[in-house]
């Protein structure tokens, strides 16, 4: 065993032995790349969305039914196209990407396929009709069915270790305890932390909170592990090690800056000179933006409240039997700039809510720790039984806010709308950001965590969410909300 794995515990040395005896000798056992595993992912979603859509097509009679010749050829070069789009996009490199950015990249090159498709059959004698109503209707399956194809995918490729790479964190030891703990917790990014490098002279045997991720020395030693990691990880902190970056013996080197409100997506690198610099817009600060952010919040709420309405309608009238009373109420929340707003929702508790749940809290100290920190509450005795709760777990109370959407009130995705007596438990910084957008219908910490997280968690989200703001973003969480919905996961 190398020397420099002599402190280490035993089976975590004789891991990174063999990652670097295997890649030093190029003895290291041939796997399956998991790039090329979604490679052919993208192949048969091709094949399945132009199957399905010369069905479709079909299915009418009149240009009658398409030539199978005909369909391989458009499988063929569609899946060429899309494969050759996405390797460009870097959507095969499963290091380093978190879901978000690979959400963005999946639709830019599933919208770049049908082109050169088309370009091709053509060139090579056209294509009959049908066929380029069947390559419009495959472009529209691809996009939906190429990212559930990915999430399968990744889910099965992060369980057989071929998604990612290891990663050697290089900086101060609170700053690549941050990260172990971040990577470790999202292996989807495709980062797997295999030892932290950097000054502190302590027992290399220590580790960081979870005991996962030992220290594995100072950055005198990062020569014994260069051959055990791809990827080394650097933090740009105050008090990082004495280290270049661009001499670190890796493949890839990625640098975390940890700059105070610097956005996490959407960077990107320019040359000053000799010196590198990130630039980033500011985009919740473009006036345009706004105009295009409430020209979609109205293409969708308003089909949108259409379609909800006998879902709303029967809603009411099971709560109008179930209590009497009104069925809608309206609150006041906190919305832009600090407005007030009133908010319409489906009555979901007593009509006494508030003397019930003061009742509760004076008469319960764990209700009240609960409460405290989540402001809201497992048990909630203003709930109504049964109804309540079904319209609480699955947010149709919250489908009148449709209306609010409409009358701009609100956006269909933005930190949420809380009350007054909430949002006071948040520092004046973190109000002042919160009120520099709109609130939103449905938002990051919803499709996440959702009234699972704490106070400090949805801070955290929402200033994410605001200095990473983008339409990439919001289409990307208007596509989570459904499937949690449909899960009520963290939902009371």
């Amino acid at each position: 065993m190398s020397e420099g794995y002599a402190n280490l515990p035993q089976a975590f040395a004789a891991d990174l032995s063999r990652r670097t005896a295997g890649s030093a000798t190029g003895q290291t056992p041939r796997r399956i790349s998991g790039g090329l595993i979604l490679a052919l992912v993208d192949v048969l979603v091709v094949g399945i969305a132009i199957v399905l859509s010369a069905a479709v097509v079909s299915g009418f009679g009149k240009p009658g039914p398409m030539p199978a010749e005909w369909q391989l050829a458009l499988a063929v070069t569609a899946a060429a196209a899309l494969s050759a789009a996405n390797f460009q996009l870097g959507l095969y490199d499963t290091v380093g990407q978190g879901p978000i950015e690979r959400f963005r990249l999946r639709i830019q090159g599933a919208s770049l396929m049908p082109w050169p498709t088309l370009a091709i059959v053509v060139i090579c004698g056209g294509v009959p009709f049908p066929g380029a109503i069947v390559l419009a209707l495959a472009w529209m399956i691809v996009i939906p069915l190429g990212l559930l194809g990915e999430a399968v995918a990744r889910d099965m490729l992060l369980q057989c270790k071929l998604w990612g790479a290891g990663a050697l964190l290089v900086g101060s030891d609170a700053a690549t305890a941050r990260l172990a703990s971040y990577l470790l917790s999202h292996p989807e990014v495709g980062l797997e932390p295999i030892g932290r490098i950097g000054n502190d002279t302590r027992d290399r045997t220590e580790s960081n909170e979870q005991g996962l991720v030992p220290r594995l020395g100072t950055v005198s030693d990062i020569e014994h592990f260069a051959h055990a990691a791809k990827v080394a990880v650097v933090s740009l902190t105050a008090d990082m090690p004495p280290v270049e970056p661009a001499r670190l013996p890796f493949g890839r080197v990625i640098l975390v800056p940890y700059v105070t409100g610097l956005p996490a997506l959407w960077l990107s690198s320019c040359g000053l000179g000799e010196a590198a610099g990130f630039a980033f817009s500011n985009r919740t600060a473009i006036r345009s933006n706004h105009r295009i952010k409430r020209l979609f919040d109205l293409c969708i709420a308003i089909p949108l409240i259409i379609i909800a309405l006998p879902v709303i309608a029967v809603a009411a009238t099971l709560i109008k039997l179930v209590s009497p009373g009104p069925a809608f109420y309206t609150q006041e929340r906190t919305g832009l700039s600090g407005a007030p707003i009133r908010i319409l929702k489906l009555r979901s508790m007593h009509l006494d809510a508030e003397c019930r749940l003061q009742a509760l809290l004076s008469q319960d100290p764990i209700a009240r720790s609960e409460w405290d920190r989540y402001m809201k509450l497992s048990h909630d005795p203003r709930v109504l039984p049964v109804l309540g709760n079904f319209l609480r777990r699955t947010s149709l109370d919250e489908l009148p806010q449709l209306w609010n959407v409409i009358r701009g009130d609100i956006s269909l995705v933005g930190p949420r709308p809380f009350p007054a007596y909430h949002v006071q438990r948040f520092g004046p910084a973190f109000q002042a950001l919160r009120t520099s957008v709109k609130p939103g219908l449905t938002g990051l910490w919803q499709v996440t965590g959702r009234s699972n997280s704490d106070l400090q968690q949805q801070e955290a989200l929402d200033t994410f969410y605001i200095q990473n703001w983008s339409m990439w973003l919001d289409l990307y969480i208007i596509m989570q909300t459904l499937p949690a919905l449909i899960s009520a996961r963290g939902a009371r």
